[in-house]
């Protein structure tokens, strides 16, 4: 409460006593209160300098020029305060309690690593139909694995990393999945966290609605996939290789069951008596730079025909392997085997 008194000033002193205020404490802005303690309004420095550019005199009250449309949240949720400061162009923004009274004060600089300059966008809304009968009455991102649900662990690891900006695009069952979320991460998700497709927008067509948001990266996540990727050092590979696009995959092997016919010149070359092939796939986590999410386009569009366009037009699209844990949930058989696998576990600890 110490620290939150040094922001506020009683809209009766004068405009003198905040410009004294402002200089002795450092701060870059003063909240007006009334005498119940209740904010009234926001004063900077600079609302001082235009009002002395005015000939109003220093001894008048700083409810005479304090700006009454002050910018404010009503909810615990830094990840909105953090969001409205971006969008309305702030650097302080406080959270009022039920009476109006301040009960705290984010500031856009405790907001200022690479984590919360960057989103994180889960593609949940599929139907689930490789996944039915489950999927029928539960939608397949809240199907149980280990101690939690799949989009839980997603979410749960990427707090774990430090991201706070958490957006999910949600389609089938949206509600469901909202309902629960919202009440389990009530300080991190609140409404604006859901991207709600009326109509699919495809497996990348709803980064669409992050591009205003000023994010300089976001990475997107398959709501199907459990995985122990460090997402600290995903993104900062690739910000150090200066990609537009970096793709995580995956080396798979696989066991062919039949002897290969090498065929040349209409003749048989050789047999490969069931060879062991070595492959990468994608993983279904990507990142991309803001630059290549301007260039996105208000219409359906799935994510391989996405990173399709930035190869063709010569976007920097490199690659990031992953060798640890990966386990793709999008079917009736994988998810069965996965939630055998973390049965009496908790997903977190990975």
């Amino acid at each position: 409460m110490k620290d939150i008194l040094l922001y506020l000033i009683d809209e009766n002193e004068t405009i003198m006593r905040a410009l004294e205020k402002l200089s002795r404490t450092g701060k870059q802005i003063l909240f007006t209160v009334n005498k119940e303690s209740k904010a009234t309004g926001s004063i900077t420095d600079g609302d001082i300098r235009r009002a002395i550019l005015r000939h109003t005199k220093l001894n008048e009250s700083v409810k005479k020029i304090s700006n009454k449309k002050f910018i404010y949240v009503t909810d615990d949720s830094p990840s909105l305060a953090k969001r409205k400061m971006e969008r309305e162009k702030v650097r302080h923004v406080p959270l009022l309690d039920k009476s109006g009274r301040i009960a705290k004060i984010f500031i856009h600089d405790d907001f200022s690593n690479d984590e919360t300059s960057s989103a994180v966008l889960i593609f949940a809304g599929g139907m689930g139909m490789r996944m039915r009968p489950l999927t029928l009455k539960t939608p397949k991102p809240l199907l149980s694995i280990g101690s939690s649900s799949i989009i839980e662990s997603i979410i749960d690891k990427f707090l774990s990393d430090g991201f706070k900006n958490i957006f999910i695009s949600l389609n089938y069952k949206s509600e469901m999945i909202k309902s629960k979320l919202k009440e389990k991460y009530k300080d991190r998700l609140d409404d604006s966290s859901f991207i709600v497709e009326k109509t699919p927008l495809g497996t990348a067509g709803s980064m669409l609605c992050l591009r205003e948001r000023g994010f300089r990266d976001v990475i997107t996540h398959n709501a199907d996939i459990i995985t122990d990727i460090d997402f600290r050092m995903l993104l900062d590979y690739h910000r150090k290789s200066s990609n537009k696009a970096t793709l995580v995959l995956i080396e798979h092997q696989m066991k062919i069951e039949y002897g290969l016919v090498n065929i040349e010149k209409k003749r048989i070359a050789s047999i490969l008596e069931k060879p062991e092939i070595s492959f990468f796939a994608l993983s279904g986590v990507n990142v991309f730079s803001f630059q290549v999410m301007k260039k996105l386009r208000k219409k359906r569009i799935d994510m391989n025909d996405f990173i399709e366009k930035l190869i063709k037009r010569r976007e920097k699209t490199g690659w990031f392997v992953h060798e640890g844990l990966w386990y793709d949930v999008g079917s009736l058989e994988n998810y069965l085997r996965a939630k055998e696998v973390y049965k009496n576990s908790t997903l977190i600890t990975l």
